[in-house]
This record gives structure tokens, C-alpha cells and sequence, in this order.
């Protein structure tokens, strides 16, 4: 009986001082004081506990949100050969990839935001890379990103890898260099080992000079861009800055309150849930306007003008609006003279959905 009692005490303090140690945590959350554990994160200087920026670190931040955001928006890729380029390491001394770089932009601490357990408790004391606007800008972003790609937007050699298929069989094209008889050329072909209509393979049939085809199809782009009003700039619908900072106040106002003893924990923490979700989707929305204004297209015709290698992923999404498909046909053995224009047929975007509605 004695045992019993004892032990009951004992687990009965445990309980009490894991309470205590949690209720001390979120009070420092409160305060804006951010966990100070862990190890090193890009943009910290080491031991300041997220207290003191590197101000070299920060400003490669900076410029990689500008590029994620910019009106031709690059990718987590691209900010991740810059960082590299820049001679920066990760906080273990490793390249930078895709995946290291998408980690540093998931982080709140980046955009000085306070958590725990998963719950935004407010912003930091100190300083951060980013504003937590610009921090939910980001993370509108790559959410985005995390759709399947549309034709078009993956990483390719060529402009219209992808969009050329065979005349006959119906499989996509490859695209490659090739040297015969000491002359060097790219070419595009019908692959026997690639899959076409209804699982079946590759015909092989085709086989032409990928150089002729793609200035065909670079007139066509160009004549359909010519053709393009511009767009007009997208003015937001509404204006949620003073919203937002209705509840920002509320919210301090009701931590000077709590802090106070004017209001009861439970009391305190029901009115602090309520707000902050009002809050955050209110910053979404914001969040969801500034990205749709930094993607306003602005003047195409430059964009695909430059045909740098640098430029080929924008210049491939151009093309993703313009032409859905391109089929190629042979042209037989021997011929010297031009091909004819009937030897490719071009399939614009949309006119697919028209025939099957007619």
C-alpha cells in the first residue's frame, strides 16, 4: 500500500512539473522567444540561438525569394545553383539542391514566426530573413508548385521536346544530336522502344532534321504572340491591410489582457485560436493576391526573343500555350529540295476539346 501511495505521488509531480516546463515553453513563445534548440539554421549566425542574423546568409535568401517571385519566376533549382555558385554550403558543409533549398523556405523561423507544437503563437523578437509576408508568399508558391506540371514545363535540352509525335503511330519523338559522316546535326525520331496509341510501340518511320521543324514552328509562335493583346494588370479585388490590422490589434490587446490576469488561460486561449485562424486566412488570401500580380505577364514576345539556354524552361511554357501537339511525318530517302509544309501538322491548344464538342 505504501509502494502504491508513493508511487502515485511520484507520478502525480511528474505530471505536474511536465505542465509547468510546457506552460514556461509557451510562455516564451508568447514573449516571441523561439525555441533555442536544434541545430544551426541557414541564416543563423551559430550559437546566438536565432537571436543574431549572417548577413551573408540572409541576403542569399532574400535574393532567392526575389527569384521565386519574380514576373519569370525561376525554381527552387535555380535558386539553388545561385547559392552554389555563390560559393555557400549548407550548415553541414554540403552543394545545395532543390530539396535542401525547399527546406530553408518551409522553415517559420525564416519568416520569424514563433511556433509550438505546430501552432503560431506570434512573431519573433528578433530578427528574420524574411517578413512573414513574404514567408507566406513563399509557401503560397511552392504549394502550387506541388501540382503535376503542366506539358511543357519540364527540364528539357530542347524547345519542343515533347510536343513533336509521329505522324503515324502517335508516340512522342526524340530529340537528339547526331553525327553522320562528319556532320553534326540534331535530329528527331520515331523510337521503336517508345510507347504510343493504345500501349502500342513505336513505329520508327520518321526521321528528320529537327533544325527545318523548329524554325516552321518558332514562326508560328512568334505570329501568335504578335497577335496578343497584352494583358492588363490585375488590380485586387479588395483591400485586406486594414483587416488585418484590426486583428492584429485585437490579438495584442488581448495579450496585454492575459498577461494582465485579466482573462483565465483557457479563456485566453480559446479567444487566441479564434483570432489567429481568422487572421491566417486573411493572409492567405493577401498571400494569394501578391503571387498572382508577380506572375503578370508582362511582355512574352522579349521572354521568348531570348533564346539564352538560361531562358528555355519559360520559352517551353510559352509554347505549352500556344501548340498542344505537332504531328511529323516522313518525307521519304534522297531528297534534297526543302520539305513541304504539309509535312508537319500543327495541333494548337484547345482545338482538340473543339472537334469532340462538334
Amino acid at each position: 500500500m505504501i509502494l502504491t501511495i508513493k508511487g502515485a505521488v511520484a507520478q502525480q509531480e511528474t505530471e505536474r512539473m511536465s505542465e509547468r516546463i510546457n506552460n514556461s515553453l509557451l510562455q516564451r513563445r508568447e514573449q516571441g522567444k523561439p525555441h533555442a534548440g536544434g541545430k544551426r539554421q541557414f541564416g543563423f549566425k551559430e550559437g546566438s540561438y536565432f537571436k543574431e542574423l549572417n548577413e551573408g546568409e540572409a541576403e542569399l535568401i532574400r535574393e532567392g525569394y526575389r527569384m521565386l517571385m519574380s514576373r519569370v519566376p525561376k525554381t527552387p533549382g535555380d535558386v539553388a545553383r545561385y547559392w552554389n555558385s555563390e560559393g555557400s554550403t549548407t550548415p553541414h558543409g554540403g552543394a545545395w539542391t532543390l530539396h535542401s533549398v525547399k527546406r530553408v523556405y518551409r522553415s517559420e523561423r525564416i519568416g520569424g514566426i514563433v511556433t509550438y507544437k505546430g501552432q503560431d503563437i506570434g512573431d519573433s523578437l528578433y530578427g528574420a530573413p524574411l517578413t512573414r509576408e513574404q514567408w507566406e508568399n513563399i509557401q503560397k508558391l511552392l504549394d502550387g508548385r506541388a501540382t503535376p506540371a503542366a506539358q511543357g514545363s519540364g527540364k528539357r535540352k530542347h524547345v519542343y521536346s515533347g510536343f513533336l509525335r509521329c505522324g503515324y503511330c502517335g508516340s512522342s519523338m526524340r530529340v537528339q544530336w547526331a553525327t553522320i559522316q562528319g556532320r553534326t546535326f540534331r535530329r528527331t525520331f520515331c523510337s521503336s522502344s517508345q510507347q504510343g496509341q493504345k500501349g502500342r510501340l513505336g513505329c520508327g518511320k520518321v526521321s528528320r532534321q529537327y533544325q527545318w521543324i523548329e524554325e516552321r514552328l518558332n514562326e508560328v509562335i512568334e505570329a501568335a504572340l504578335l497577335s496578343r493583346t497584352p494583358q492588363k494588370e490585375v488590380v485586387p479585388a479588395e483591400d485586406l491591410t486594414g483587416a488585418i490590422s484590426l486583428l492584429e490589434s485585437r490579438i495584442r490587446a488581448l495579450r496585454g489582457r492575459w498577461k494582465e490576469g485579466q482573462m483565465d488561460d483557457e479563456d485566453y486561449f480559446d479567444s487566441l485560436t479564434h483570432l489567429r485562424a481568422e487572421l491566417q486566412t486573411l493572409r492567405a488570401r493577401e498571400a494569394t493576391t501578391v503571387v498572382r500580380q508577380s506572375r503578370v505577364e508582362t511582355d512574352v514576345l522579349a521572354v521568348w526573343m531570348d533564346s539564352e539556354p538560361e531562358n528555355l524552361e519559360p520559352r517551353r511554357a510559352i509554347v505549352a500555350s500556344v501548340i498542344d501537339h505537332v504531328d511529323v511525318f516522313s518525307i521519304g530517302r534522297g531528297r534534297r529540295t526543302p520539305p513541304e509544309i504539309t509535312s508537319i501538322k500543327i495541333t494548337p491548344v484547345g482545338a482538340e476539346e473543339k472537334d469532340s464538342t462538334q
